[in-house]
């Protein structure tokens, strides 16, 4: 090979190796700026990393992964630095509690979550709209959505140190919970008010489980704030609407099943259909499919249709009242029976957060009555082969209803469904 020629290879071996050498270090510089940025980014978000910490989504080693991502070239951290606090521990704890937390937060997160999603096409001819899909969240191991939530809390209260976890309930999130505090080998209290009908067979299924129930006088909205005091008093965790960062983390629970819906469906759905009573639930889904677009998976938002019973429930009253701000209705306005009690209450926790939910979608409010409530959920077992509880098939009534006076036809419809009672 000739000199020339050994000189032009051996220019262009040095200027591959400078352009690599260049390409390392923009690599290198993008790469700490993007941590910087991020560790910015986790700074101006540090409540949710909290959160996400607490209830173990996110481990308490993330401190020292961003302390490494955000340092400098010079080796010095940069200004930008959150240190993320280590999840809480009481003082008794040791290693071999921290295996076996592990190991059930492995097991429940296997167990609770990513429920059944088909499109019924035998019920959307019957009821007369395009595309009907049912999110079944019966296939939960106490058969609603509540044990997403109940596990959550649950799982708090051991973290806590906390003797036993508390609330007031009329029946399905009392299961739920009883449930999970038998995973989590901790005592369950649950506070029932005296009259409610609450299906004896529920009941039992909380005593069951191994949860001790008391039965209290007045409305549900009074057992929330006795069973909330006998808590306090007794080191029991408070696991009652309104305390503890419950509404919070309910939210982020139930934002879930909006995930899953997105994931299964593959693109987002024209109307998502929620039987409310508290109203976290509706509250949770919207809150899912607004995170879904605030990060561009998605461009649009569906609409939420609540429904409930016209014998009372103040999210559907102050819709159809066009009030933006949510009215309470009175105690002796609830007419409740052993069909619509999942649905009834004078005053919904979360129900400011639905009500807006319905608003800002587009969406609206509407009643089903407690038979054809009765005649859907016979209905859903009949052609999908599913066992509703009644309440939750007043999301296909009001579906039916709109359909045959022609207000909704068009487009894809999703309607929240729980399972029933077996016992």
């Amino acid at each position: 090979m000739s000199v020339q020629s050994s000189r032009t290879f051996f220019n262009r071996d040095v200027d591959a190796r400078s352009l690599r050498r260049k390409k390392i270090l923009a690599r290198d510089e993008s790469s700490r700026c993007f941590c910087i940025a991020t560790a910015s980014h986790l700074k101006r978000h540090a409540y949710i990393i909290v959160a996400l910490i607490r209830m173990g989504f996110l481990s308490p080693s993330l401190e020292c992964l961003i302390s490494k991502m955000s340092k400098g070239s010079n080796g010095n951290s940069s200004k930008e630095v959150i240190a993320a606090p280590a999840e809480p521990r009481p003082l008794n704890w040791d290693d071999t509690r921290e295996r076996q937390l592990k190991l059930k937060r492995q097991l429940w997160r296997n167990m609770v979550g990513n429920t059944i999603f088909i499109e019924a096409r035998n019920l959307a001819h019957i009821i007369g709209c395009e595309r009907v899909y049912l999110k079944f969240e019966g296939s939960n191991p106490t058969g609603t959505q509540k044990d997403r939530i109940a596990m959550v809390l649950a799982d708090q209260a051991v973290i806590k140190g906390s003797e036993g976890i508390a609330t007031a309930t009329c029946g399905n999130f009392g299961v739920a919970l009883a449930y999970a505090a038998k995973h989590y080998d901790i005592p369950a209290h649950i506070f029932i008010p005296k009259r409610y009908e609450v299906p004896k067979d529920r009941q039992k299924r909380m005593e069951n489980l191994g949860a001790r129930v008391y039965l209290v006088d007045g409305y549900y909205e009074d057992a929330v704030t006795y069973a909330s005091k006998v808590a306090d008093e007794n080191n029991w965790y408070n696991a009652n609407p309104g305390y503890n960062g419950v509404p919070e983390m309910s939210l982020a629970a139930y934002s879930e099943i909006a995930f899953e819906i997105f994931r299964d469906l593959r693109r987002v759905p024209d109307y998502v259909f929620c039987p409310v009573g508290n109203g976290t639930t509706t509250a949770g889904i919207f809150a899912g499919f607004k995170k879904l677009y605030a990060t561009g998976k998605i461009i649009a938002l569906p609409q939420m249709v609540a429904t409930s019973t016209r014998r009372g429930n103040p999210i559907v009253a102050s819709f159809k009242a066009n009030s933006r701000v949510l009215v309470d209705l009175k105690p002796e306005e609830i007419r409740e029976s052993e069909v619509n009690e999942p649905l009834t209450n004078w005053h919904s926790f979360d129900g400011q957060l639905a009500l807006d939910a319905l608003f800002e979608s587009g969406g609206f409010g509407e009643y089903a009555s407690d038979s054809k409530m009765l005649e859907f959920s016979k209905v859903v077992r009949s052609e999908e082969g599913l066992s509703v509880l009644p309440a939750s098939a007043s999301t296909l009534a009001v579906m039916e209803t709109l359909a045959r006076d022609g207000f909704i036809i068009k487009g894809t419809f999703v309607a929240i469904l729980t399972g029933r009672d077996f016992d």
